[in-house]
């Protein structure tokens, strides 16, 4: 789990560079900056969700952890898990 301090901290930097960027008018810093909190949060929730179920799966096959087999599995498992979330 991502702490709220890193989101706290990415979401600055995003409407930083935004700004910097010139990319786009924030007429309500405070609302965008919560805007942004709440999109690193729901991704990072997202994230866990997909690498929770593809744990689990291999939780129930009798492969080492760090092996080439459970690695190419993992990577299998979670294009599957994301694709299932069109993420």
């Amino acid at each position: 789990m991502i702490s709220e301090d890193r989101v706290s901290h990415l979401a600055h930097k995003v409407i930083d560079a935004v700004w910097r960027a010139d990319v786009a008018d924030l007429a309500d810093e405070s609302r965008a900056l919560a805007m942004v909190k709440n999109s690193i949060a729901a991704y990072f929730s997202v994230a866990e969700e997909i690498e929770g179920a593809v744990r689990k799966k291999l939780a129930t096959m009798a492969k080492m952890p760090g092996s080439r087999e459970y690695e190419v599995l993992y990577q299998k498992y979670l294009q599957e898990e994301m694709a299932k979330r069109k993420w």
